[in-house]
């Protein structure tokens, strides 16, 4: 089987599609798929490995390149797979795929949900007349990584079949959980306004935290950055973009994350510190009601007042209690969330769009 991934760009600070996609089809060739990614070139790729195309970068807003164009149009496999939207190289891949009567899968990544689609609203409708309109009423499926991105699929207005698959961790040991953590609760993230970082700051300030300090990791734009640092009140740590065993020694060494999005359609940060042992709270704006059935977080809703008492519950909870937690997203993550365990549903998801027969359960029609 050979499949053609195509993405605007993989860039190591890009966060969850550059990350999934690469680990995804990563993990589709361990399993024997010729699987391949085209891309823009970034000044920080993710990988220089073989199966990965870049071209130059198009800085355009629709990303328009003719060598995109030629390189899609030599792909002679069978499937497309298409990841974001709003985009030429989503564009491309959809008419190519249908000029060839060829299977196409398209991966919105969380950009048809409510809060993304009101981004430059008005550029989007057009986009949406002119182009993306026709390639998502003729793709051969979607794909989406969570329930709640599915229906947003479906408010959409969308009816073809929709495949379930979440985001690929790649863990290579499952980490000693630390019964005594350090007293920190951390936020790790892209400082954006749809992550909803000045509720949870609000919160931890008008909660009783003790000597818990509340850690901010990530950087954005510095007016936003520094009107977070202007409204935190106590004990507060920004230390800025961190990466690589430095961010995963910080995120091992918390006694809880919090993750208080608006939206998510997956917010990769919650395995990434649930295979360390660290509980997570997060806001219902996520698709992470496994916290609450699989007791290892919170689920809760992201205003002030909530967010404060959850800090405060989780703060209180035993030793022994977080502990516990701590084991269960561990089991949580590997059982749902490894590569293997993605790749082998990918790979199911590719034969069913190519042969029929019996439809995985993942797969809503």
């Amino acid at each position: 089987m050979k499949v053609l991934h195509t993405i605007s760009g993989l860039n190591i600070n890009a966060g969850g599609p550059s990350q999934s996609v690469f680990h995804t089809v990563k993990g589709l060739r361990q399993y024997g798929i010729d699987a391949s990614i085209l891309t823009f070139q970034s000044k920080r790729m993710i990988s220089a490995d073989t199966f990965i195309t870049a071209l130059p970068a198009n800085c355009t807003r629709l990303s328009f390149s003719l060598e995109y164009k030629k390189q899609v149009e030599c792909f002679d496999g069978d499937i497309f797979h298409a990841h974001g939207l709003w985009q030429y190289p989503t564009h491309i891949t959809s008419v190519t795929a249908h000029r060839r009567n060829t299977s196409v899968i398209i991966s919105p990544r969380g950009m048809l949900n409510p809060h993304a689609l009101n981004y430059s609203k008005w550029i989007k409708k057009a986009f949406l007349q002119l182009w993306f309109n026709k390639d998502l009423n003729s793709v051969t499926c979607m794909h989406v990584t969570c329930k709640q991105e599915l229906v947003h699929i479906y408010n959409f207005g969308l009816r073809c079949p929709v495949a379930i698959i979440p985001n690929p961790l790649v863990i290579s040991d499952v980490a000693h959980i630390k019964k005594t953590p350090k007293k920190q609760i951390g936020f790790v993230g892209r400082l954006h306004a749809i992550k909803n970082i000045e509720t949870l700051i609000n919160a931890f300030n008008h909660a009783k935290t003790g000597e818990y300090e509340l850690v901010i990791i990530g950087d954005g734009k510095a007016d936003y950055v520094q009107y977070l640092k202007n409204i935190s009140k106590k004990n507060i740590k920004f230390t800025g973009f961190i990466e690589g065993i430095t961010k995963d020694n910080i995120m091992s060494d918390l006694s809880y994350l919090v993750l208080p999005s608006h939206s998510e359609n997956f917010g990769m940060v919650v395995p990434e510190a649930l295979i360390k042992g660290v509980p997570v709270i997060a806001s219902k704006g996520t698709p992470w009601e496994e916290l609450n059935t699989h007791h290892c977080g919170w689920w809760v809703d992201n205003d002030v007042d909530t967010l404060a008492e959850t800090i405060e519950t989780a703060i209180s909870t035993p030793e022994s209690t977080r502990f516990e937690m701590g084991k269960n997203g561990q089991k949580l993550v590997m059982e749902n969330y490894s590569v293997k365990v993605v790749a082998n549903k990918m790979i199911q998801l590719y034969n069913w769009v190519i042969n029929g027969g019996v439809k995985p359960d993942f797969i809503y029609v």
